[in-house]
């Protein structure tokens, strides 16, 4: 370690990695710039980051692919601000990859394996990267969340967007939004649709994605889940008759589910990627009246042991717990 960038995957359960030349589970459109990585580092002499000596600059590259526009957005994750090999190796990398679009430095001193931090700023290239998931186009950053399979994903939207058809408009509260993939893919004209989630650049990707669709009434707050209750009121919309969550691999927890079901929304659309926490969660929402309609697996990570789950719960009537 700290002498060379490794192209592989973690070993499970550690931060030793298994060298390997790609992954089955990458979008193709990245392997070559993946592939080039190692070289170009090593032709610069980029000096690679120690964890246990805690010396060294580049930590990790991070990149992205769009199906739909055939671009690829890459990530340097560093743990200093500025670097004298930076401009040269992303110029290497342009020369041989031309489609690399966008590149992005995320400055990220602080021990642990968190990836990013809250210091990213635009090297060259477009701020946002456009995908097309059915016939929604949205754009993400590299601080915002968005499924890595657009195919499965589309799949996903869709038959949670058919699970809860009803005549009528709705208030729709979307906690988790991310960049608004999923309440967007719900929400028709007529209906309300209230986004939270704490990553301000998926919320600024979210409002985007809102306007390019139009004719919604969508509004999105960078706020923590366990604000929903306040958010709801703040906004002046009247109880929530739908809400969608999703959650990270930890789940909503005891504090978020119990506040989403004094909410009372007749139907809830809870994506998980985590089937052990999703079970968890689904008791606290069993002891307060509602039921699981359905629930299906759709295998967003083939070749892994992850599997992302959409459950659909209703409860009758409109009667909140005392």
């Amino acid at each position: 370690g700290g002498h060379e960038i490794l192209l592989g995957v973690y070993r499970p359960g550690t931060h030793s990695v298994v060298p390997a030349d790609g992954c089955a589970v990458h979008d193709a459109l990245l392997r070559p710039l993946l592939r080039d990585l190692p070289r170009v580092a090593a032709e610069f002499e980029v000096p690679i980051f120690d964890e246990r000596r805690r010396a060294g600059e580049l930590r990790y590259g991070l990149a992205r692919s769009s199906q739909h526009t055939g671009r690829v957005h890459l990530t340097l994750v560093t743990a200093v601000e500025r670097a004298s090999w930076m401009k040269p190796f992303l110029e290497r990398l342009r020369e041989n990859h031309p489609r690399l679009q966008s590149a992005f430095v995320c400055v990220n001193p602080t021990p642990g394996n968190v990836l990013l931090t809250p210091s990213i700023r635009t090297l060259f290239g477009p701020s946002t990267l456009a995908e097309k998931f059915g016939d929604r186009i949205l754009e993400s950053r590299p601080d915002a969340f968005v499924q890595a399979n657009p195919q499965v994903a589309t799949n996903l939207y869709r038959t949670a967007a058919r699970s809860v058809r009803r005549a009528g408009p709705r208030n729709i509260l979307d906690l988790y939004c991310g960049v608004g993939a999923i309440g967007l893919s719900v929400a028709r004209p007529g209906d309300r649709l209230l986004g939270i989630e704490t990553s301000s650049g998926a919320i600024a990707c979210a409002r985007r994605n809102a306007r390019r669709i139009g004719a919604l009434d969508a509004h999105f707050v960078e706020a923590p889940a366990d604000t929903a209750a306040a958010q709801v009121a703040a906004s002046g919309w009247g109880a929530p008759n739908l809400d969608i969550v999703n959650p990270p691999r930890k789940g909503l927890g005891a504090l978020v589910a119990r506040q989403v079901a004094a909410l009372g929304p007749e139907r809830l659309l809870y994506v998980s990627c985590d089937p052990t926490t999703l079970a968890r969660d689904l008791e606290i929402f069993f002891g307060r009246g509602y039921r699981l309609d359905h629930v299906r697996a759709f295998d967003m990570l083939p070749q892994t042991p992850h599997v992302e789950s959409l459950a659909v719960l209703s409860r009758d009537g409109v009667t909140r717990p005392r």
